[in-house]
């Protein structure tokens, strides 16, 4: 026990310079993201975990807090503990090394990095904010698989979680020095169109940074090195793929045939943007219905994949209903299709997973869903996704061309019939403008304009 303290003292030293020398901070990169600034909290009844996919950025958005807290927080009291160096050690021993090395006990704020190498961390973060430390908690995790299993009932209400997702085009094109200045109000798509000298110069400047960002996506790791698209392909199907499954599924759950996994996430980036039945699937790689719905489980929790369900309010219909699925990024999907251009069937794949993956985190940050599916719809035609917030369900449909006709839009007709909605969004490529059908108002709005708004 003696030996694990020193261990503790000497990696929290070592990764904490701010306690010796005042002036010194973590190395991070000047950008910083908009979850950075939501991360202040003077909220002592919960603690704050952050979590998301492998590679997301999780530990840069907190080194950034670190380095701003150091502003005006005394250096003593922010402490970073990278728990996979750690290893062994547990939340409660990095507390009592803290407190050992600097005789503070209040105040603190706690920076819990890969907070799952810690079996117990959500009984000892639970326990820590019950017994109000008047200290402030932070714990990272590198998947939805970790984290959630670990959280019992009782520890939801103690933890607010937030989402670390891939950055989002308007972060990207921010990163790269155009900072979008339009933005997308779901409730009035009008307003896109009431400055169209705005949306023709966003749609100048943004454009070669949108074909980039379609075929590299939006991993911030790519901002690291000077990486050729071979290359950062290879970083991530090495780094996120082969970690993701090997590390945060297989090392928690029983999974008899891991290759199926992987041969699985290439199905879907193959078969994006169609419905999947479990049963074809089970046929094929000769495995059991329940298996198969189980491993697309574990591949969504392992932030590798999203499902869409069928809109219906009928939750037995639903559940019968095949599901799409998207993998979690536009560069991931290039990178598992090993393509190297930007063709017509690439980028339109890429803007409707683009699509898929921006609205679900629009979703989920309006409704504070945990795990948000955003649904589709399909009768007689199909709608790509619908997005129902406050029971005003709106179409949206993906058609990256430069001619969109009625006829192309008949699903979205249809179901606003159906559902009573007066408005409906068409993500195009080009073309910008609003159009009246008999009381119905659809709006078309390029992709990179859309996405650089949400």
């Amino acid at each position: 026990m003696l030996i694990m303290n020193e261990k503790v003292k000497d990696i929290l030293e070592k990764n904490n310079l701010w306690w010796q020398s005042k002036g010194v901070a973590p190395v991070v990169p000047e950008f910083e993201r908009e979850r950075v600034k939501s991360l202040y909290s003077n909220d002592k009844k919960k603690a704050i975990i952050l979590i998301g996919p492998r590679q997301a950025g999780k530990t840069t958005i907190i080194k950034q807090t670190i380095k701003n807290l150091l502003k005006h927080i005394d250096t003593q009291n922010i402490v970073y503990a990278p728990m996979d160096i750690l290893k062994g050690a547990t939340v409660m021993d990095v507390i009592r090394a803290h407190s050992e090395l600097t005789g503070r006990t209040k105040g603190t704020y706690y920076f819990f990095d890969e907070v799952h190498y810690d079996k117990d961390w959500s009984v000892s973060l639970k326990t820590l904010v019950d017994t109000k430390t008047e200290n402030q908690y932070y714990a990272t995790g590198s998947s939805a698989t970790i984290l959630l299993k670990n959280v019992s009932e009782s520890g939801i209400g103690r933890f607010k979680f937030k989402h670390i997702m891939p950055m989002s085009f308007r972060e990207y094109a921010a990163i790269n020095g155009n900072r979008p200045k339009i933005k997308i109000e779901f409730q009035d798509f009008e307003k896109v169109f009431k400055n169209e000298l705005l949306v023709i110069s966003e749609q100048r400047l943004l454009e070669p940074i949108f074909q980039r960002f379609l075929i590299y996506g939006g991993f911030p790791a790519q901002f690291d090195f000077d990486y050729g698209l071979a290359e950062w392909q290879n970083h991530l199907r090495q780094n996120y793929v082969s970690l993701s499954i090997y590390k945060d599924i297989l090392t928690n759950y029983e999974v008899r045939d891991p290759a199926v996994l992987e041969d699985l996430l290439y199905l879907v980036s193959e078969k994006t943007s169609l419905p999947l039945s479990y049963d074809a699937i089970a046929k094929s790689f000769k495995l059991t219905i329940e298996t198969v719905r189980t491993y697309l489980n574990y591949l969504e929790t392992a932030g590798l994949i999203i499902s869409c369900e069928f809109y219906t309010k009928n939750i037995l219909k639903r559940q019968r209903r095949n599901k799409k699925f998207y993998v979690l990024d536009p560069g991931f999907n290039t990178a598992l299709n090993y393509a190297k251009t930007l063709n017509d069937d690439v980028a339109s794949k890429n803007v409707e997973i683009a699509v898929a993956n921006h609205l679900v985190n629009y979703i989920r940050n309006n409704t504070g869903l945990l795990q948000v599916h955003i649904p589709y719809w399909r009768k007689k035609y199909e709608v790509d996704f619908i997005v129902d917030i406050n029971k005003h369900p709106i179409p949206v449909e993906v058609k990256y061309t430069n001619e969109v006709t009625t006829k192309d839009i008949r699903g979205m007709l249809e179901f606003m019939d159906e559902n009573k909605s007066k408005h409906g969004l068409v993500i195009t490529k080009n073309i910008a403008e609003f159009r009246q059908i008999d009381s119905k108002q659809i709006a078309l709005i390029p992709a990179l304009i859309f996405l650089a708004g949400l």
